[in-house]
C-alpha cells in the first residue's frame, strides 16, 4: 500500500510540474518553394538604416541583412508592433551579412526589429 501511495504521489507531482512548465514560444512557419530576391536591411550605428521596406505580397522572399556594427543584431519580422506573433526570425550576427528566407506575406503592414535591441525597428509593407 505504501508503494502505491508513493507511486501515486510521484505521478501527481509529475503531472503538476508538466502543467506548470512554460510552453514554447510561437515559432514562424518555414517557407516552402523558391524565394525571390528581396531588399537589404543595414544595421549601422545601433539603428536600421532602412526603416520602411516594400515587398511583393504572396511570394517567398530572400531578405539580405548587413550588420555593419560589432554589436549583435538580427532582423525579426512580426505581425504587429507587440512582437507577439513571429513571421520570420533571422540569425543574430555581429559584423556580418546574412540572408533569411521569409515566407510569403499576405498584403499588409508588418513590424520588424532587432531582437537584441528592441529600439531598432522598422516596417515592411507587402503589396
Amino acid at each position: 500500500m505504501k508503494h502505491l501511495v508513493a507511486t501515486l504521489g510521484l505521478v501527481i507531482v509529475a503531472a503538476v510540474g508538466a502543467a506548470c512548465s512554460p510552453t514554447a514560444a510561437a515559432q514562424p512557419s518555414a517557407p516552402t518553394g523558391p524565394a525571390s530576391d528581396g531588399p537589404t536591411i543595414v544595421a549601422k550605428d545601433m539603428k536600421f538604416q532602412t526603416t520602411t521596406v516594400e515587398v511583393k505580397a504572396g511570394e517567398n522572399l530572400n531578405l539580405h541583412f548587413d550588420n555593419q556594427d560589432s554589436a549583435p543584431h538580427n532582423v525579426a519580422i512580426y505581425t504587429d508592433s507587440n512582437a507577439s506573433t513571429p513571421v520570420s526570425v533571422g540569425q543574430v550576427v555581429s559584423s556580418a551579412k546574412t540572408d533569411q528566407v521569409v515566407p510569403a506575406l499576405k498584403p499588409g503592414t508588418y513590424f520588424f526589429r532587432c531582437d537584441v535591441h528592441h529600439d531598432m525597428t522598422g516596417t515592411i509593407v507587402a503589396k
